[in-house]
């Protein structure tokens, strides 16, 4: 989730409700087919990991029915590090000699998902435990310096567990905005040592699953988040014209995953910046991407160029950043067409289905489809038109999927 600002909670457990609902373009020629089997998502952890709203959950199965109805292949959910422990190992100073891990939560998930065609996209992200922090961690500090080595531990316990069930891995929720990660001098270098943890852990414990880097913010804000392409030559060790800087680490990737909204304009706009990647400005991501290809840097797992997933994206409901509703309309239609004409997208998520209530933090985040009491708005109608037009370029949700069932939660 991209904001202006990053309010954070006075505990550490008031964490888990913001970071779930936290997070004509001049086309180049090699970028203007039309990607067939673009996959269509969805998140909101709220109603998917959460099960809030009574009236949007019904016998459970109510949310997968919507999912449907947009034509949503994956559902994609954050699993926030520090909450798959209870709050005593979480918050401990010094590391527990047994942690006891919980995923209940995204084993019901996946069940119900694949009970309705839909697969998940797990995104492992902090916060981190208190101990796995630096020295200098305070509540509103959760976000400094969390150790790699732990994630990486963490990383591949959550691998073994969902092996079988969760095909497609990210690392990290925007790691170039401040309170997801930092200081963001040295989130580069956090994110790449964090990066590389994550992805030897997933690839260990499950061979067979995607892993995706980047999960990045659009752009860059003095003091809060570094713009998505400086961030990525940091992480790579490239300067300015992407040639080896110094020596670090080569990295691989399945894909790259991007956030590329951009609440106050038309999704062609040429957002000014040329480190910044709006869905108007795609190209310069994929551009950039190529060009670290050829440094020999960040490499495709299998070869050819690095395919790009839009993990979030949307336009607000509600608030003084809505827009008028017939400009959302257009602007959804034209984001979901956008992302269709580009051969290197893969995936096109919107972020979020219900509008969170007034009386939550989160509701000044509102990019929702429908009220808590399951009325569409427009914004719903505009998505299910689109998909409905466009079902033949795009994957339709199927049967069930099989999956092995879920195994008892770990203690390690």
């Amino acid at each position: 989730m991209f904001v202006v600002r990053r309010p954070i909670g006075a505990m550490l457990v008031a964490l888990v409700a913001g970071a779930a609902v936290l997070t004509g373009c001049l086309i180049g020629p090699s970028e203007s087919k039309a990607a067939r089997g673009m996959e269509l998502a969805l998140q909101d952890d709220a109603v998917y990991v959460q099960g809030k709203y009574p009236r949007i959950q019904g016998d459970g199965s109510k949310p997968y029915g919507y999912a449907r109805a947009l034509g949503v292949t994956r559902l994609r959910t954050n699993v926030l590090w520090a909450y798959t422990l209870p709050p005593s190992e979480y918050g401990a100073k010094k590391k527990p000699a047994v942690l006891h891990y919980d995923f209940s939560v995204f084993d019901r998930l996946i069940d119900r998902a694949a009970a309705a065609g839909i697969r998940v996209h797990a995104s492992l992200t902090g916060p981190a435990p208190r101990w796995a922090n630096a020295r200098k961690y305070t509540v509103r500090k959760a976000w400094f310096k969390p150790s790699a080595t732990e994630f990486g531990k963490f990383a591949a316990v959550a691998a073994q567990h969902f092996k079988g069930r969760v095909d497609r891995y990210s690392i990290w929720n925007e790691p170039n905005w401040k309170t997801w990660l930092g200081p963001l001098k040295t989130g580069p270098a956090l994110y790449r040592n964090i990066y590389k943890a994550g992805y030897d852990a997933i690839k260990s414990a499950d061979p067979a699953a995607k892993v995706l880097i980047g999960e990045t913010a659009p752009v860059g804000r003095k003091g809060k988040s570094t713009s998505p392409l400086k961030f990525l030559r940091g992480v790579t060790c490239v300067n300015a014209k992407y040639k080896r800087a110094k020596s670090c680490p080569k990295l691989k990737a399945d894909g790259y995953a991007h956030h590329p909204y951009d609440f106050a304009h038309a999704p062609n706009y040429r957002y000014p910046g040329s480190d910044n990647a709006t869905l108007g400005t795609l190209s310069r991501l994929t551009t950039a991407l190529d060009k670290l290809k050829r440094a020999g840097v960040l490499r495709k797992n299998g070869g050819g160029r690095m395919p790009v997933y839009l993990t979030e994206y949307g336009y607000f409901a509600s608030g003084h950043r809505a827009l008028k509703k017939r400009l959302r309309v257009k602007y959804l239609k034209q984001g979901q067409s956008l992302a269709l004409k580009n051969k290197r997208v893969r995936s096109q998520l919107q972020y979020l289905l219900v509008s969170p209530p007034r009386s939550q933090r989160a509701s000044f985040f509102d990019l929702g489809l429908m009220n808590t009491k399951g009325k569409k708005n427009a914004g719903f109608n505009a998505l299910r038109a689109w998909y409905v037009g466009h079902r033949g370029k795009v994957k339709r949700p199927g049967a069930a999927i099989a999956l092995p069932p879920a195994p008892p939660q770990p203690t390690v």
